[in-house]
């Protein structure tokens, strides 16, 4: 079965991609003016919540997915996208939600920095299980390619500079 949301190739420019970041790295340096110190120490003194959430984002949300796609059946891009959705970490705009509504702003920002690294080799683990299972996405899986590199690069500009700032 196709669609035409099969033929729909979305891409961003270089100059595009970067404003986009640098937008995103001012929103996270607005949160992480209220994050103090003792705030991560809290965490590290009690890792419970840390530890639940980053179990959460790379074990239980993408086996839920997949159970959603598999009892669904969407059109086999839009399985994959679901599966890279489920796989990929929280971003920074969870941080600015949780600023605004006066949560735990250094558990959000340790949990964003934690699995943003992790995706660097969770992602394409769980993408490729998840996605490798399903006969209709497994074909499509060959046309992933992630740049370590380049994702660290933006690690570094929307996350670990605003928060150092």
């Amino acid at each position: 079965m196709t669609s035409p949301l099969s033929d729909i190739n979305v891409e961003f420019s270089e100059g595009g991609l970067l404003i986009l970041n640098i937008s995103i790295a001012f929103i996270m340096f607005g949160v992480a003016l209220g994050v103090k110190r003792e705030d991560f120490q809290e965490l590290i003194r009690n890792p419970k919540a840390a530890l639940t959430g980053v179990i959460s984002q790379f074990i239980l949300l993408p086996a839920v997915t997949f159970l959603l796609v598999w009892i669904l059946r969407p059109l086999p891009g839009i399985a994959l996208g679901m599966i890279l959705v489920a796989a990929c970490p929280g971003g920074n705009v969870s941080n600015f939600f949780s600023s605004i509504a006066r949560g735990n702003i250094a558990l959000s920002v340790s949990l964003t920095g934690f699995a943003t690294l992790m995706a660097t080799f969770m992602t394409p683990i769980n993408v490729e299980l998840w996605g490798s299972i399903l006969p209709e996405t497994s074909n499509i899986l060959k046309t992933i390619n992630l740049d370590f590199l380049k994702m660290f690069k933006t690690v570094v500009l929307i996350l670990a500079i605003p928060l150092a700032l």
